[in-house]
């Protein structure tokens, strides 16, 4: 007994290293029992996988219970055997993370009889913990048809999971895993593993490593509440992938699915369809290298996309407008109110560098695919291609060394090229700056089994993920010389940047922006994780522990406009024209701003975590899972401490620079960096040549000794409880509580380089691109900067449920549940410079010569708006949540529906607000919350007609019908409108939300006549998401036909339906009263789209 007690004490101690632990293991246990159901100890139980006759063997206890950790997935056999007793064994499938029952009855008799027990075809009753969980099971990964193969879609096919862009599901070159949100958690708190390897860039905490084709899958496990204490560096659902491996027969599968816009439904907005041509194709094989001992599993696939984008309607000046001919519109001499004659710009008054940003108009113009000369509004339809060429390899390796050790390693590597043509991540109205996407990705695994004794099993996982976001710009249309701009940028001379050559981002009020190539993303991740884990059964308690660590690696540039950013908007020019294109022209800009260099970040976080679990049989009706988790959350910081925030506490109003009433900053009137710090205490010795200027003067202007992430290294400490009652009559109590902690994303972080003293900012208006930074042009106060609260705390959910379990017959399950989830110090960043309502609403009612500019008004002054990250919201999440399903040789299916209500002051971590201060206000239902959800799935197979003749048999047998059918209620809007004194949130004035159910259309959806914009003087009376938008239906199916032969061949072919009834699913309600629009839908989803595939598996 000592001896087993050191061991598990030396082993728990020694190492563990890793924050996930995410398992692909399951556990199997039950009690054997005579015919009066007196309990048997010491009987010997055998399990043995089927696949790879690996075989693990134990003795009842006592109490006649056994149990068996650490199984492998796959199929099994269960045999007891005791003297005295007929042998007895049954066949049964392990899945990842289950906890599987199996009991026996034995029957007195020779032990060389033996008696076969049927397995159970459906779900099992969960009598041991109480997490809510499903299996997504092979079955269902390989029959039912995703579109564009995403695997993603899977985490949606369970209870309180909410999908809130289908269009992310099907053919796309997006790798976002951020579409569905589950039980009211937020889209970024979600933790997606492959083999229990993070699979989730931490820069965004929501894009996907490795896409993993589902033809390598085996299985996935879903856990949406009360995870054990092994599962953390997430507050949300657990969602890992099990990839499949070799056996002793060898197996294998050649696939492909085919699509072309040829077979699709025109998309409901558009005249025609998208251009599309689609291939994924691909091949497996797994088997044995050497029986028993050592196995292995390849595959390829490939996809090659070739696609035109959505139409995009966008305004763009007329030719004759750029030419300089105004018309019928009164254009002034700048700074003058003297007509200029004929509305005809002079030639002379157009500069090198209006014609440049006209040049760019015209070639936009040229390439469009409608462009119709017209003045008016959407006078231009672009719809360019975006190529995608793909490719994903995946190999595994499990080798058994002995009945005590066994390891498998994994890795899977995916590659993507694709162009862009408005550039990744832009933001850009124009097709100026393509970008070519180059997005390598690879997953490293090696896993290592260790069964100590009987009772004690040791687990070692090491993992290495990276991926690399590398998009450099693409062609020539981003370069300065291609138009011939002209202007001398600021920072010519000492800026960096790799494409300082590039045009500027422009705007000009009343036509589509365009960027230049700044937004240029580099940005290499490395995710490092190493875990131990150890099990120890000492009935009746299975006692599980480990201590881990992860250690996260980000280099990123900062992207900021180091080639320029123009506006032209007449309000507030006191050089303007009268009109902002004739501004344009004549190079008389609104604002310029320009920074000095495109920073480098090389971001970093460690993060140890430490945890026990103890699953305990109290009595053969009840268990308990009782269990702690500690995780010391380090937040991300720069090794050269290379960022700067803002902090209020460091603001000095004595210091403040001096804003004129028309919103000009004196120079020299006081602290233009009032309020930065620099994080950390300086610049490493190290990193000194990683930070240009770090010895310059303005780096001792602006203070260091900020946090190195801006706020402090946590302890979390995460308490598990659960528990599972079982009942007579097949029916299971369960339920469950629990804290878990949500890591911020980098994106929290990665802007702070691109303040000063790292990243100089230039900022003026009211000048002449001839020379921005003369010839009249004023400083102003800084842009809009983000900033990090010094006392941020990392968000957490507090998880809680309680469910029954029932087993109408053996292959008819139930479960019903309420689940719970409290939200706490989750994320917004509201702008904390806003002026105060009241001051505004008095600003506004003064004559117009007496107003001030809003940035004079700001509380600190010298900023426009400051978004800070804070972490003060919450949010509840209440749902009835149902779950049926019935597995029988030729027919599943599952059924859930979800009656829920998710209430929240913010979504999303860049949530903001329009009273800051009062969070509150935008207390109601969160952008995710969607009242009512059905999910159903099935999958029909009609039998192969053994015994008719052959013609018969093909013609009639092994047809197969699958499916999913996704229905749910729409998203919750609130009413604004655009006042003098911004927007802001409208009045109610009685009546209907929405138009009467009979009449309603895309052309009028909400009832006009109920709402007003709000006056000056106080705020609109609206609440907070008051109306609800269209819902979703979706019906998915799949008509497919196997073709048999020589036994071990399949050939299926199969034809899938992606809303295949063609119902128009409409997004995008225009809920400002004060545009023409306001009411109206404006796009929809993907219409009715057509696959075909083909796979032959032996």
């Amino acid at each position: 007994m000592r001896r087993a007690y050191f061991i598990f004490l030396c082993l728990a101690l020694s190492g563990s290293f890793a924050l996930l632990a995410q398992t692909s293991f399951g556990r199997l246990s039950g009690t054997i029992a005579d015919a009066t159901g007196a309990v048997i100890a010491g009987a010997k139980v055998t399990v043995r996988n089927s696949d790879t006759q690996d075989v693990r063997m134990v003795e009842t206890d006592p109490n006649g219970f056994y149990i068996v950790t650490n199984l492998p997935i796959g199929p099994y056999v269960a045999e007891v055997n005791q003297p005295g007793f007929q042998k007895q064994q049954t066949g049964l499938r392990i899945a990842a993370d289950s906890r599987l029952t199996a009991d026996f009855k034995l029957v007195v008799g020779d032990v060389s009889q033996s008696v076969e027990v049927v397995a159970q075809a459906g779900e099992q009753l969960n009598v041991t913990s109480g997490e809510l969980a499903r299996v997504i099971e092979s079955k269902q990964v390989s029959e039912l048809s995703l579109n564009g193969n995403n695997y993603v879609e899977l985490i949606t096919l369970v209870p309180g999971a909410v999908v809130t862009n289908p269009d992310q599901f099907s053919v796309t070159t997006s790798l976002s895993a951020t579409n569905q949100n589950i039980n009211g958690n937020r889209a970024d708190s979600q933790n997606l593993t492959v083999d229990g390897a993070f699979n989730l860039v931490a820069g965004s905490n929501g894009s996907l490593m490795n896409n993993v084709n589902p033809n390598f899958i085996s299985e996935v496990k879903v856990q949406t509440s009360n995870m054990s204490a092994e599962y953390g560096r997430s507050a949300g659902v657990a969602f890992n992938v099990v990839t499949k491996n070799g056996t002793n027969k060898l197996h294998g599968a050649v696939f492909e699915n085919f699509r072309n816009d040829k077979l699709d439904a025109r998309s409901y907005f558009a005249a025609t369809r998208n251009a599309l041509r689609y291939n994924d194709f691909g091949y497996n094989l797994g088997g044995p290298i050497k029986k028993d001992k050592l196995f292995f599993f390849w595959g390829q696939d490939w996809k090659r996309l070739r696609q035109s984008q959505n139409p995009s309607r966008v305004t763009l000046p007329t030719t004759t407008l750029l030419s300089g001919n105004f018309g019928a519109t009164n254009i002034f001499f700048p700074g003058t109110r003297d007509p200029i004659p004929g509305n005809v710009i002079p030639p002379s008054l157009i500069t090198p560098d209006g014609q440049a940003i006209a040049a760019v108009y015209r070639l936009q113009e040229q390439r469009a695919s409608v462009f119709t000369n017209l003045a008016t509004a959407n006078n231009t339809i672009l719809q360019p291609s975006n190529p995608l060429d793909y490719r994903q390899h995946i190999i595994r390796l499990d080798y058994r060394y002995n009945d005590k050790h066994s390891v498998y390693g994994r890795w899977v590597s995916d590659r993507n090229a694709l162009i862009d043509p408005y550039g990744t991540f832009s933001g850009s109205n124009l097709p100026t700056t393509p970008t070519q996407r180059n997005r390598p990705g690879d997953s490293f695994l090696i896993a290592h089994t260790w069964l100590v004794s009987p009772t004690i099993v040791n687990e070692f996982r090491a993992n290495a993920s990276w991926a690399s976001q590398n998009i450099p710009p693409y062609g020539d249309t981003w370069q300065r010389s291609t138009y011939g701009f002209k202007f001398p940028q600021l920072f010519a001379d000492g800026g960096t940047g790799d494409y300082r050559n590039g045009i500027p981002d422009v705007s000009v009020v009343g036509y589509a922006n365009f960027k230049g190539p700044s937004f240029a993303l580099h940005s290499p991740s490395t995710d490092i994780q190493l875990l131990d884990s150890i099990s120890w059964v000492k009935s009746p308690h299975v006692v599980k522990a480990g201590f881990a660590i992860i250690r996260d690696r980000v280099d990123q540039n900062g992207r900021p406009n180091y080639t320029g950013n123009l506006t032209f908007n007449a309000t507030g020019n006191t050089r303007t024209s009268g009109n902002a294109l004739a501004d344009m022209l004549m190079g008389n800009f609104r604002t310029y701003s320009e920074s000095s260099s495109d920073p480098m970040g090389f971001f970093r976080f460690w993060q140890p975590g430490a945890y026990i679990q103890d699953s305990w049989r109290v009595t053969r009706r009840l268990n308990f899972e009782l269990g702690l988790r500690w995780e010391l959350m380090q937040p991300m910081y720069t090794q050269a401490n290379n960022m700067a925030s803002f902090d209020p506490a460091k603001y000095d109003p004595a210091r403040a620079v001096t804003i004129t009433r028309t919103g000009t900053l004196v120079p020299g009137s006081g602290n233009y960096y009032n309020g930065l710090v620099r994080s950390g205490s300086g610049v490493p010795a190290d990193e000194l040549g990683r930070v240009p200027g770090s010895s310059g003067p303005l780096f001792q202007q602006i203070p260091g000794g900020a946090a190195r992430g801006f706020y402090e290294t946590q302890n979390a400490w995460s308490p598990r409880f659960g528990f599972a009652y079982a009942m007579p009559h097949s029916m299971v109590i369960r339920g469950g509580y629990g804290i878990f902690y949500a890591r911020p994303q980098g994106n929290l972080i990665f802007s702070q380089m691109n303040l000063p003293p790292i990243t100089q900012i230039a900022q003026l208006e009211n000048g002449n691109l001839t020379n921005p930074g003369g010839g009249g042009g004023v400083i102003a106060p800084l842009a809009n900067i983000n900033s990090i609260d010094p006392n941020l705390k990392n968000g957490s959910a507090q998880q809680f449920s309680l469910s029954i379990q029932k087993e109408f017959s053996k292959k008819f399950f139930t479960e019903i549940s309420y689940v719970g989830n409290l939200g706490r110090h989750l994320l917004r960043q509201p702008d904390i410079n806003q002026v105060p309502f009241e001051v505004n609403s008095v600003n506004s009612q003064l004559p117009t010569a007496q107003q001030s500019a809003t940035v004079a008004m700001r509380p600190y002054k010298g900023y426009n708006n400051i978004g800070m990250f804070l972490s003060d919201s919450t949010s509840n999440y209440h749902a009835l949540q149902t779950y049926l399903s019935k597995r029988m040789e030729n027919l599943f299916f599952t059924a859930m529906y979800t009656w829920s209500k998710a209430l929240g002051d913010a979504s999303a971590q860049g949530d903001t607000s329009e009273t800051y201060k009062n969070r509150h206000f935008n207390y109601g239902p969160q952008s995710f919350d969607r009242r009512h959800v059905f999910v159903g799935t099935y999958v029909w197979t009609l039998p192969r007609l053994k015994g008719w003749n052959p013609v018969a048999r093909n013609v009639l047998g092994s047809w197969q019908l699958n499916g999913i059918i996704r229905l749910q209620t729409g998203q919750y809007y609130s009413i604004s409108g655009n006042t003098s004194i911004g927007t802001r949130r409208a009045d109610y004035l009685g009546g209907d939300l929405l138009v009467e159910k009979e009449l309603r259309s895309n052309n009028a959806w909400i009832n006009k006549t109920a709402f007003r914009t709000a006056p000056v003087d106080r705020l609109g009376n609206t609440g907070f998401g008051i109306l609800t938008g269209p819902g979703l239906k979706s019906w998915n199916l799949a008509l497919a036909k196997n073709f048999k032969f020589q036994e071990k061949y399949n050939l299926k072919v199969q034809t899938d339906f992606f809303n295949a009834f063609n119902i128009p699913n409409f997004t995008g309600l225009d809920t400002s009263v004060t545009n023409v629009a306001f009411g109206t839908l404006s796009s929809a989803y993907p219409t009715r789209q057509v696959q075909m595939q083909m796979r032959l598996t032996f």
